[in-house]
């Protein structure tokens, strides 16, 4: 039977590990817990959770829709809010107006990932924030309505763009908005690498805007693209020019959203002094 003193050698201080081991432990428990339960367990780990390369990522699906003291919104807002700049990632789902991204915009300049899911209610205003994300590599649309003036924006104040997603499954709207988008995606994203254009209804013409002026495309994924027809020139070009090609027809089975249930509530837009900032 081992004695006291061995007992208590082998005793271990959380507050001994270096503040970047316990900084990457609170990463992994998400913001909610980070926010309501870590940041209080002693004056260390305030620390740590107050730190704003903290907050460089923020995912919004690791907040659950219930049993949190704000909102969703908020808790986002409190989140930018402490990154101070910082923020490079952030995931947006659920119902929101673009107010939210508007936020974002104003205090993250050195955006470089922003994906939006789930009838995110966007108007005049994305375009405004598209402007302020000069860095922005990465920008993943699911289930959003936009138009030809979005991807005009972006190609416009987003040079280091290199993905794009814009994957909505059914049909919204006119086929000719589906056209427009294509034709703005070729005429004005000539450095994009990697595209998602999943259950667009885009025609044969709009693809071939795309890989005529889109030479450094590298991944073309066209699931549910239906009114395609890849089956004479416009195939062979993609064969030729594409490296990783997904087809109408293809497996939708790591589409990130697709059993998703959306949110049936609006939740207020406030503003409220940090309940968690003690």
């Amino acid at each position: 039977m081992p004695s006291t003193s061995i007992l208590k050698q082998e005793e271990r201080n959380w507050l001994d590990l270096p503040s970047d081991v316990t900084a990457n432990i609170l990463n992994r428990i998400g913001m909610v817990d980070i926010l309501e339960n870590a940041q209080k367990v002693c004056t260390a780990w305030h620390k740590i959770c107050k730190d704003p390369a903290m907050w460089r990522v923020i995912n919004m699906n690791d907040i659950p829709i219930f049993d949190a003291k704000l909102s969703r919104v908020e808790m986002c807002e409190h989140a930018v809010d402490r990154s101070q700049g910082q923020l490079v990632d952030i995931t947006i789902v659920f119902l929101y107006d673009a107010e939210l991204l508007l936020y974002v915009a104003d205090r993250s300049s050195q955006l470089r990932r922003l994906e939006m899911a789930h009838k995110f209610f966007i108007g005049k205003l994305i375009s405004v924030a598209l402007m302020k994300f000069p860095l922005l590599e990465e920008l993943n649309l699911y289930e959003i309505r936009i138009s030809k003036e979005e991807i005009e924006t972006v190609g416009r104040y987003c040079p280091m763009l290199k993905t794009l997603k814009v994957n909505q499954r059914g049909y919204v709207g006119s086929l000719t908005r589906y056209y427009e988008i294509a034709i703005a995606i070729g005429q004005n994203l000539l450095g994009i690498r990697h595209l998602e254009l999943i259950g667009n209804k885009m025609t044969n013409v709009g693809s071939s805007v795309i890989l005529d002026n889109c030479h450094h495309l590298e991944t073309l994924d066209l699931r549910e693209c239906f009114c395609i027809d890849l089956k004479g020139d416009l195939g062979k070009q993609c064969s030729k020019q594409i490296k990783y090609l997904k087809l109408p027809n293809d497996s939708l089975e790591d589409y990130p959203y697709i059993y998703a249930i959306e949110s049936e509530y609006y939740e207020d837009d406030y503003y409220y002094a940090d309940p968690y900032d003690t």
